[in-house]
């Protein structure tokens, strides 16, 4: 999907995206662009940029006689990665943080199992480094570096599995990891342990096992989701 625009009609489409995903504007509503140009304060043209962004996502419909529709959540591009912030930040986060951890579930560890068979030796190599970056800045308590190696370490997982599919679900993964880091549902600091379950499925890939490397990747994310669920429920503190 398209991205947002770094202009007024893209900080409008997100605005308007972020309102719609929360619930602000509930499926089957119309919006009239006279009603939107004058809430937002930008004229009509900014306006149906805007829209045009928000069609292109499929969370707004348009027909000659009724105008501007809210679509209903299971029409719009749920892959999207700007749908999935919008989600995230809504007062459905908890729902849409155990389906996208559900469909990381479902393909991660197969990805994982995939890699380990096919991928060539430099790929083995830089998913073994990317794994080294993770444990070496949980090592120095550095999350900025830690979320990027991470975020790093399941892209290359995606990629190197052969199955274009499944590399294309790389910003899905992406989007629920610096999620977690918006929402603040992460470790005060990097867990050393998580940067070891990680290493655990470099290691496998790397030396060609899949049946190990697709149960290492099950216990990153069901990890994932335990440590998610316990933070939401206040049983882990939340980061600062």
């Amino acid at each position: 999907m398209p991205e947002l625009g770094k202009g007024l009609a893209g900080r409008v489409a997100d605005d308007l995206g972020h309102a719609i995903a929360g619930g602000r504007h509930a499926p089957g509503e119309v919006l009239r662009t006279d009603d939107l140009a004058e809430a937002f304060g930008v004229s009509r043209t900014v306006i149906r940029e805007a829209v045009q962004a928000l069609q292109a996502k499929r969370l707004l419909r348009s027909s000659p006689r009724v105008g501007l529709t809210v679509r209903p959540v299971h029409e719009w591009h749920l892959y999207d990665p700007d749908v999935i912030r919008w989600r995230l930040a809504g007062n459905e986060r908890t729902a849409v943080l155990d389906e996208l951890t559900e469909l990381r579930a479902a393909v991660e560890p197969t990805a994982a199992a995939a890699a380990a068979r096919q991928a060539d030796r430099q790929k083995r190599t830089k998913l073994l480094e990317s794994s080294a970056r993770m444990r070496a800045a949980a090592a120095e308590g550095d999350r900025t570096s830690f979320l990027e190696a991470d975020v790093d370490f399941h892209r290359l997982v995606l990629g190197m599995c052969g199955n274009p599919l499944f590399a294309q679900l790389a910003p899905v993964t992406e989007e629920l990891l610096r999620g977690r880091a918006a929402l603040k549902l992460l470790p005060t600091a990097p867990d050393p342990a998580d940067a070891d379950r990680h290493d655990a499925v470099a290691v496998a890939v790397a030396a060609g096992d899949p049946e190990r490397a697709e149960v290492a990747m099950r216990a990153v994310v069901a990890e994932s989701l335990a440590d998610i669920h316990m933070r939401l429920d206040g049983r882990l503190p939340t980061t600062p």
